[in-house]
């Protein structure tokens, strides 16, 4: 059987059980990175994001891209920063660290996009969620990296999310 897990762009609160939003200044930015390694494929089920701006101004460009080279998050994805959402144990397969598997506002250092999945123009004061039809889903192959990526015209806090299942 299959584990679904989730990754976010932010870290869990450690104090009050809320977390806010990730900023990210002007330009593209990598929010989520997702690498497989050579041994697996993941079939990539919804991903989300949305903003707290307080104006509708020119929108933010987000895109979940397929990429061949990994750009450097900021932090570094961890078992305790992923979540299986079907078991209490996290044993995601995925490679983990700031030129893997990370979050937070990196930049994108290689632009090696090799597969664009979905691209939208999202206001700062709305939010978006994809879900793909069963049997439909994009997969991830191996040795490669799923890039949720946002480029603002501005400054806005966002919180995001890419949910996978690795067999």
């Amino acid at each position: 059987m299959a584990n679904r897990y989730i990754a976010w762009n932010i870290p869990h609160s450690t104090t009050t059980g809320i977390q806010a939003g990730a900023s990210y200044a002007t330009g593209a930015k990598c929010a989520i990175q997702i690498a497989t390694p050579a041994t697996l494929e993941a079939t990539i089920i919804e991903w989300g994001i949305s903003f707290d701006g307080s104006s509708a101004v020119t929108p933010a460009l987000v895109e979940l891209v397929v990429a061949g080279a990994a750009s450097t998050m900021s932090t570094a994805h961890t078992t305790t920063t992923i979540e299986n959402l079907g078991a209490s144990v996290l044993d995601s397969k995925l490679s983990m660290g700031t030129t893997t598997t990370g979050y937070g506002t990196g930049a994108i250092t290689t632009n090696t996009t090799l597969q664009t999945w979905d691209k939208q123009y999202i206001s700062p004061t709305n939010q978006y969620i994809k879900q793909w039809p069963l049997g439909r889903e994009p997969v991830l192959n191996a040795s490669r990296f799923l890039q949720l990526r946002i480029n603002t015209t501005q400054t806005v806090n966002a919180v995001a999310y890419i949910v996978w299942e690795e067999a």
